[in-house]
């Protein structure tokens, strides 16, 4: 009798207990979270009595749960902790649950502002156009097309004030999130609605359009709305540039090339392009003449067979694709041709094509057999951007005698997961491209099937030792990913070709390199010691940053004296009582913040020092000090050392006005301390170090140097150690067996 009462109790906890929620582990999904949980956490505290408060406290806590949740929110007291988690009004707040972040000393980022409040209302329109455009881009993944916190961030943004609504919502509707398929629906109905009842005219502001088939357009929504009315989304908007249809199946890994799907091109989307509403009005924002497109995008697979190759001449000649500046053929093959069968000659077709596009920039083939050898040669002279990507049949001496025909204007030039491609048409690279400013190379490959491993380089070398790189001296960007099947010899003089050529780079800013090696880890490691510092040291930049405008840095000091107590007489005197010898200033000051050469003939004044000390002036630089002081005269001593920094700064100045006339040269960087404007847009000062064949040059300009060198194999998806967790999340733990208070709220194990 004694046991089954034992394990009736087991079987049924205590009354107490049942009314007790889950504990939850997910974290607030914004500070307002936290401020109500803290409000409601009080609340309860205060109604709770002082038995119930003892027994809790009693009761054994998990050390790693408490730990969790402390760490993880800051604002609650940790001696509370455990009543905070068992609040019922906590579930409550929670609308969604989320998973639980790991806790670092780096969650809460305190940004020290300037304390300068521009006028936000009283901003020009383009002005915050700019500002909402840096803040919130991008708006929806580039890849799934799913919409990120930024679109949400401008609708809320809208709402703040009247002068914020439109600039937000230009950037807003400018490419506008269509993920999920409601939103496409809803911009169609917005579209379509009589502009006169709106409060702002949206179809101007619309410029481009991405859609992805899969979950936009080829399903319906249902609720009798049907499928997306893609005429009525396009056919009313005046400035619309670009329209691109995008279909999961056409990005990498690139496997299922071959499948078809039923949704193809709609002949509505071309009417609607050169439809023209007979009673436009051009002042209510209306269209009034066909849409002049400059960005279009051909897949294989969307258009089927409604839309062949040879019916692309015959679309660009509409007056909507007249002007494109920029094109892309995804998935076009050449075709399999039998024995009786006459070869088609589809890049002939193609490149006829072309020619109706007298503005055309910017050309992408993306896994296409049909970008070969014999269609290069017939593409345009013109190009300024080339994209070839997932492109089985380039090869690099096809594109070596390519880009010495049609490299002359060449920007931009992008060559990713091209499996045939290797570096040897480096050595052109200058000659064939003198005004190339960026070129990216990703050499990481796909396999087309998924049940065995067939994406290895199909060049037998990536580079010889004898074939020496030539780099434009326009470059700006140099992207190189995943650099293999070579030999040391090789690798090392790749990284020579670059020191050699440093003093030929001026403008390069960005150097990212990942290169692979399959040596011994020692001779690895020694091989990376050597050229990732030497890469480092001359790229980097290493120069001060130009100093901030004056308005920003009086503010930032003003807030500094507000902070601090008054400087007493004595104090007052320790600052004027400084040595004349510290610094010399000039009598004459500038009172903006541009040095002109005529404040070299000025005369000492420290009789000033202390009035412009105390009360900085508008239009004057000004730098914060590097440490605080510990002595008595405490803010007098500070601001005096900052002051003498900030005229030691203008003496310096002064000397390159005397010995230039004002014009920076080349020659000056050769002191140990240049004199730095540090501006991209002044020329490029070189430092060279060493003496006859030894001599290394500084081009210090580069933004980023990202150099990598290891022999990891490379894969479509690299697990690394951030892949994994040195620890179970909490409340994950194993049962230790030593949890004996069933009716604690503990785990059953």
């Amino acid at each position: 009798m004694a046991a089954s009462a034992a394990r009736h109790n087991l079987r049924t906890p205590p009354r107490t207990t049942r009314t007790k929620p889950a504990i939850s582990y997910a974290e607030p999904d914004s500070d307002c979270d936290l401020e109500i949980s803290d409000a409601d956490s009080a609340s309860e505290k205060e109604n709770r009595t002082p038995a119930r408060r003892s027994r809790r406290n009693t009761t054994p806590q998990r050390p790693g749960k408490r730990s969790r949740r402390a760490s993880s929110s800051p604002r609650i007291d940790e001696s509370d902790d455990s009543d905070f988690k068992r609040t019922p009004k906590k579930r409550r707040v929670s609308s969604k649950p989320s998973t639980p972040k790991a806790s670092t000393s780096e969650d809460t980022v305190l940004i020290e502002g300037s304390g300068v409040i521009p006028p936000w209302r009283d901003l020009p329109y383009q002005v915050l156009v700019q500002i909402f455009q840096y803040a919130s881009h991008p708006l929806y993944d580039d890849r799934t097309f799913q919409p990120l916190p930024s679109s949400r961030w401008l609708v809320r943004t809208a709402r703040v004030c009247h002068a914020f609504a439109e600039p937000a919502l230009k950037v807003l509707y400018s490419s506008p999130p269509l993920v999920p398929m409601i939103q496409a629906h809803m911009l169609v109905d917005l579209l379509t609605a009589d502009p006169a009842s709106m409060a702002f005219k949206y179809r101007p502001k619309v410029e481009s359009l991405q859609i992805d088939v899969d979950q936009v357009a080829a399903y319906s929504l249902g609720a009798g709305r049907g499928h997306l009315d893609l005429y009525g989304l396009i056919k009313d908007l005046p400035r619309l540039a670009a329209l691109e249809f995008y279909h999961q199946k056409d990005m990498s890994p690139y496997r299922n090339l071959d499948e078809n799907i039923k949704w193809t091109y709609p002949e509505s989307i071309f009417e609607a392009l050169e439809y023209v509403n007979p009673n436009a009005d051009a002042q209510r924002g209306d269209k009034t003449s066909p849409c002049k497109l400059q960005g279009w995008r051909w897949s294989s697979r969307l258009a089927g067979k409604k839309w062949p190759i040879d019916k692309l001449r015959e679309i660009h000649m509409k007056p909507s694709f007249t002007s494109l500046r920029k094109v892309a053929f995804v998935n076009y093959q050449v075709p399999y041709i039998k024995k009786d069968e006459e070869d088609p000659k589809h890049e002939n077709i193609l490149a006829e094509s072309l020619k109706a596009l007298t503005e055309l920039e910017h050309l992408i083939f993306e896994s296409s057999t049909l970008c070969n050898a014999k269609l290069l040669p017939l593409l345009p002279t013109n190009l300024r951007n080339l994209e070839l990507v997932n492109c089985w049949e380039i090869i690099a001496d096809d594109l070596a005698e390519f880009l010495l025909t049609h490299g002359r204007q060449l920007r931009v030039l992008t060559l990713n997961h091209c499996q045939s491609l290797s570096l040897a048409f480096l050595p052109t690279l200058g000659e064939a491209c003198p005004n190339l400013q960026a070129f990216r190379m990703n050499l990481t490959y796909f396999n087309l099937h998924a049940t065995y491993r067939d994406s290895e380089p199909q060049y037998e070398q990536l580079l010889l030792p004898e074939q020496v790189p030539v780099w434009p001296s326009t470059l700006q960007t140099i992207e190189l990913i995943q650099l293999r099947k070579w030999e040391t010899p090789a690798a090392e003089m790749f990284f020579q070709s670059l020191l050699d050529s440093a003093d030929n780079l001026p403008d390069l800013r960005r150097l990212t390199i990942q290169a692979i090696l399959n040596i011994g880890w020692r001779d690895r490691a020694s091989f990376r010691d050597k050229w990732v510092g030497s890469l480092a040291r001359v790229f980097k930049r290493v120069s001060e940053p130009p100093m901030e405008h004056a308005s920003v840095q009086r503010a930032m000091g003003q807030l500094t004296l507000d902070k601090k107590t008054e400087p007493t007489e004595a104090e007052t005197a320790i600052v004027k009582e400084e040595p004349k010898s510290r610094c010399s200033w000039p009598a004459t000051a500038p009172s903006s913040s541009n040095v002109s050469p005529q404040v070299n003939s000025a005369r000492p004044s420290p009789t000033r020092r202390s009035t412009r000390i105390r009360q900085p002036q508008p239009g004057k630089y000004a730098e914060s000090s590097d440490s605080e002081a510990e002595d008595p005269v405490g803010a007098g001593v500070r601001i005096s050392a900052r002051a003498t920094r900030r005229r030691s700064k203008f003496e310096r100045e002064l000397e390159v006005l005397h010995a230039t006339a004002g014009m920076h040269t080349p020659d000056l960087t050769s002191s140990p301390k240049s004199y730095d404007d540090s501006s991209d847009d002044d020329k490029l000062l070189i430092s060279k170090k060493g003496k006859g064949p030894e001599r290394e040059v500084i081009q210090g300009m580069c933004e980023v140097v990202e150099v990598r060198i290891d022999n990891l194999r490379p894969t479509e998806n690299q697990v690394t150690e951030r892949d994994f967790l040195d620890a179970e999340p909490s409340g994950d733990e194993d049962w230790d067996g030593d949890d004996d208070d069933i009716g604690g709220g503990g785990y059953a194990w």
